[in-house]
């Protein structure tokens, strides 16, 4: 942990301090709290949408409509080359420095949009799936859809909006997945995903620009550009490292195990990926904003971060363990057993989801920090890893790769973590055991949860039956645990509740 900084200011300059860091430590459990309340509604639709198309879908249109979606993820990567990041870090912006990463964002979109549909042909060919050629064609509108809605999305987020960005959110994800299942009953196969995928992506664009009173001006700025590039590229060859690390599984098991392997693996993933979804990403959302608020006093940062990790494996890691727990019955009862392979693997990625919790929000540290440099760094050595975990899996299909990919993410928790403390002055123990401080309570209600699944299973209770009662008595085992064991994080997320449920009805 950094050492306090020796203090000089007068008295009512550290009144101001303390008011603000109140303020924005209020405005950042709001936004939290508003986050999480949001969730719950996002998360019904998304449940309810994702086990409508798998018991529609077979897991060979799955992988299909998968092939497409690793192309059109690009759209997240390049379309803004991450200057909208940048608005965010940046202490202060202009209008030119508005307007130019908003054009130059569109040029990029529009350009991608061109080049996507010209290699939609050549991605088809790649997978061996000739369906896979008008799915990436269609998808490449992603591409400028994103590019109209990153600089509005950037300056809401930079100005803490979090009431704005969660309703948008909530309306374009409902308009989604009435399309997309709408058009699998019909029995358009891969099509229901993909269709699912660009309506979410309109529906977003439209109500940003609704949401946003910001609007671009016909001014343009080379100076703006080089200024904010110069953190941009670095950021962005980070979250082009990040992409390969989140995709490259994808890419590999689509290629050489087929689309049938691919649907299972992405089921699996999706599966898994969602704690991290509906509750990391909105937390880090948050955070990252106000982390840049607080970039030069390294102590109040440090304080920030840890406290915001421990929250984050408070919540994620029993989300996991749980999954993992329960996915033999989750996995035949949720989605059909026609998904039956999907369990190995969903097992074991939910173990790399464990050692995720330990380094989350590392890398939004370092982005508030202005250490592109270092961020970048650690992303190759992360890349490296993780593809030669992928490449070595594949050899024992589907579920050796999700294995080899849990056995890179904890190989990774130590280097991870010392890298990223090493660049903000901060104890990498000390880091280590503020984040994990309620993975014992989880590990403990997991184990409780699995004695408690073997004994139903021994009783002959059916799977409907195992999973709630299992879902039940681990939560109930999690909360005791975490109850005696750290009352102070009990407290936290008690208030986080409490936030979350005034935030609606103040907006109402």
């Amino acid at each position: 942990m950094p050492s306090e900084p020796v203090l000089t200011q007068t008295a009512a300059g550290d009144g101001n301090r303390e008011r603000e860091t109140g303020s924005l430590r209020g405005r950042v459990l709001g936004g939290i709290g508003w986050n999480l309340a949001t969730q719950v509604v996002n998360q019904a639709t998304r449940v309810a949408v994702g086990v409508l198309l798998a018991r529609l879908l077979s897991p060979h249109e799955f992988g299909i409509a998968g092939m497409a979606l690793i192309f059109s993820g690009f759209a997240v990567v390049f379309t803004d080359l991450s200057l909208g990041a940048a608005l965010i870090q940046r202490r202060t912006i202009d209008e030119l420095d508005r307007s130019t990463v908003f054009w130059t964002t569109l040029a990029i979109g529009i350009a991608f949009t061109g080049l996507g549909i010209g290699l939609s042909g050549t991605v088809a060919s790649f997978f061996g799936e000739p369906q896979a050629k008008p799915l990436v064609a269609v998808l490449a509108v992603s591409f400028t859809l994103s590019s109209l809605g990153a600089t509005q999305q950037a300056l809401l987020t930079r100005e803490l909006a979090y009431r704005s960005l969660q309703l948008r959110e909530m309306a374009a994800l409902t308009a989604g997945s009435i399309a997309g299942v709408v058009l699998a009953v019909a029995g358009y196969g891969p099509w229901a995903i993909v269709v699912q995928s660009v309506v979410y992506g309109a529906a977003s664009v439209v109500l940003l620009w609704l949401l946003s009173s910001w609007r671009p001006r016909p001014i343009y700025s080379l100076e703006s550009l080089r200024s904010l590039g110069g953190f941009g590229i670095k950021l962005f060859g980070s979250r082009l490292l990040a992409y390969a690390n989140l995709n490259a599984d994808n890419l590999l098991v689509g290629r050489v195990l087929g689309a049938a392997a691919l649907g299972t693996y992405g089921l699996a993933y999706n599966t898994m990926f969602t704690p991290m979804l509906r509750i990391g990403l909105p937390i880090q959302q948050v955070v990252a904003p106000a982390f840049s608020r607080m970039q030069d006093d390294t102590s109040r940062l440090w304080t920030a971060w840890t406290r915001s990790k421990r929250l984050s494996a408070a919540l994620l890691a029993p989300a996991f363990l749980a999954i993992l727990v329960t996915a033999p019955d989750l996995v035949p009862v949720v989605f059909g057993a026609k998904w039956r392979h999907a369990v190995p693997v969903l097992q074991f990625l939910c173990c790399a989801g464990v050692a995720h919790v330990l380094v989350t929000l590392n890398w939004s540290v370092l982005q508030a920090r202005g250490r592109a440099g270092t961020l970048l760094r650690l992303n190759l050595l992360v890349s490296a890893v993780t593809v030669g975990a992928f490449v070595v899996g594949l050899r024992w299909g589907v579920a050796g790769v999700a294995g080899s990919y849990a056995v890179a993410k904890w190989v990774l928790v130590l280097p991870d973590t010392w890298i990223t403390c090493r660049a903000i002055g901060a104890r990498t123990l000390e880091t280590l055991h503020c984040s994990a401080a309620a993975i014992p309570s989880a590990v403990a209600a997991a184990i409780v949860g699995y004695g408690a699944r073997v004994a139903l299973a021994g009783a002959g209770a059916p799977p409907e039956l195992r999973l709630a009662l299992v879902l039940a008595t681990g939560f109930a085992a999690y909360v005791t645990l975490i109850a005696l064991l750290a009352p102070a994080l009990v407290e936290e997320v008690r208030q986080l509740v409490k936030r979350g449920a005034v935030a609606p009805a103040a907006a109402a």
